[in-house]
């Protein structure tokens, strides 16, 4: 006979989840406590227009407008990074999962009198 030496860890340390809806909750929940993008816009342009007068450039000058511009495209690379961050995250979540399903079944195939394997 083999001994697992798993087995009881497994019995008495793992709780089966779903780790997509885990990820999907995260991602809601964070993109909740954010403002929309309609509140958060003249507090963007306020705060560029501050930044660009820092740089030097006046109101309304060529530099002014370059500036401005330049800030919102530092912004939409920022948002970018963080969409392609989330993506990624979840992708990974759901790559888990499928890897923990495919253990379980092994393990199930192997010895189906296994408690997890009773549903």
């Amino acid at each position: 006979m083999q001994t697992d030496y798993t087995e009881p860890f497994m019995r008495t340390h793992s709780t089966p989840f779903k780790a997509a809806p885990i990820a999907a909750a995260f991602i809601a929940a964070s993109l909740s406590a954010c403002m929309s993008s309609a509140a958060q816009r003249p507090s963007n342009v306020r705060e560029d227009s501050r930044t660009c007068e820092r740089f030097g450039s006046p109101y309304g000058s060529r530099a002014y407008s370059d500036c401005m511009l330049e800030q919102q495209r530092r912004r939409d690379d920022k948002d970018l990074r963080t969409l392609e961050k989330m993506r990624m995250t979840s992708e990974i979540a759901r790559e888990g999962q499928i890897m923990a399903d495919r253990a379980r079944r092994d393990r199930c195939r192997c010895n189906p009198d296994r408690k997890e394997c009773r549903r």
